[in-house]
């Protein structure tokens, strides 16, 4: 998250730091997230806690003489109006996945995933973990398993693997060319043939 990153094996776990960090940051800085509109507050308070969480706990973890306690009313975060409309789209699923359902021009869609730096596979395990409806592939657990006990991911024990299994470990289980997945719902499974098609007609 530090980075702009969502691993597609992680994106359940991603978005739910993103939902608890910016709960956490509300409550402890109050006056940067009651700005005049809603529209200050969405582009501009997700940098700091998803860039610079470090320096957030930092700070909320000062202490402060009770007399002195106005100082951490003065905090300014930077802020990024770009980067953060990225990680509000990006780590809340939920929103990203409707925009996916809305009729509009194919080549807008694909410029909104360029925008927020993600890409096919990432869009389709969105779309599987919103609407899953049974068990994933063994292959896909036992990825994830493997990839959870050893971060950092340079020690991977991949060498020995196939090669195929070693892009599906970097680059996530689904390319444009795949089958849509039985797992998921009637709906799911239109949204995943429409951004196929927005891949495959644009790239």
């Amino acid at each position: 998250m530090k980075n702009g990153d969502l691993d597609p094996f992680f994106i359940r776990e991603h978005c739910a730091i993103y939902s608890w960090r910016k709960a956490f940051f509300c409550q402890i800085f109050p006056e940067h997230s009651s700005y005049s509109s809603l529209f200050a507050i969405l582009f501009t308070i997700s940098y700091p806690f998803t860039r610079h969480f470090d320096r957030v706990m930092a700070l909320a973890s000062a202490k402060v003489d009770p007399e002195l306690s106005w100082l951490k009313r003065q905090i300014y975060f930077e802020n990024n109006e770009q980067l953060s409309d990225e990680a509000e789209c990006k780590y809340k699923w939920e929103e990203l996945t409707t925009d996916f359902t809305e009729d509009g021009d194919e080549l807008e869609k694909l410029t909104h995933c360029e925008e927020i730096n993600i890409g096919f596979s990432e869009v389709a395990h969105l779309i599987v973990e919103v609407h899953q409806t049974g068990p994933k592939k063994l292959e896909e657990i036992s990825l994830k398993a493997v990839m959870h006990h050893y971060m950092p991911w340079d020690f991977l024990p991949l060498d020995d693997v196939p090669r195929v299994i070693q892009k599906k470990a970097i680059h996530g289980m689904y390319d444009v060319e795949d089958d849509t997945p039985d797992n998921i719902s009637d709906e799911g499974k239109d949204m995943f043939e429409k951004m196929r098609k927005v891949f495959s007609n644009t790239l």
